[in-house]
């Protein structure tokens, strides 16, 4: 429930690289607190896991899982902050540390142009899943309001990558 009294819903994407039919997959939903007036928060996201509030801000952050079988390093995953009517450019473009690309199956046309771009990009197959704000105070005090990221770790790669929890350090 986020600081407008919203009930955000987060979807995957039911394949790797699709064109969905349910509008409401590889989305973020926004609904009214009874569940209806359902809308689209952000599109293009194709498995954003994790999604939490930064504490004391409207800033929604999300971890996102990228596609499968483009090799084992492409594409890359991130954790962002995602914008109202965003779109992040799923399933017709990924990202990776030069930039966006057009997926190899889809035609993106200009689509592309029009993603938002990650505000953190992971190696590709470490499958960021849960975030949590820091607000604690057993860790050092410059840890507050940072945003901890956990990274599940590949399962289709010859040596394993991620498997661990990434602090990020937000000011």
């Amino acid at each position: 429930i986020g600081p407008d009294r919203k009930v955000l819903v987060s979807v995957g994407s039911s394949c790797n690289s699709c064109e969905e039919r349910d509008r409401r997959r590889a989305a973020i939903y926004r609904y009214d607190l009874d569940g209806r007036n359902g809308a689209p928060f952000a599109t293009g996201l194709r498995n954003a896991v994790g999604i939490a509030f930064r504490p004391g801000t409207p800033e929604l952050w999300a971890t996102v899982n990228g596609r499968d079988w483009l090799g084992d390093d492409r594409p890359g995953e991130y954790v962002t902050r995602v914008e109202d009517g965003g779109f992040y450019g799923w399933p017709y473009c990924h990202w990776s540390p030069g930039g966006v690309v057009p997926d190899p199956d889809l035609t993106a046309g200009d689509r592309c142009k029009t993603a938002r771009q990650p505000s953190f990009l992971y190696q590709a197959h470490t499958a960021p899943l849960g975030l949590a704000f820091y607000t604690g105070s057993q860790f050092p005090a410059d840890y507050r309001g940072d945003l901890f990221v956990a990274l599940h770790g590949s399962w289709n790669r010859p040596t394993p990558v991620g498997y661990k929890v990434i602090r990020v350090k937000l000011r």
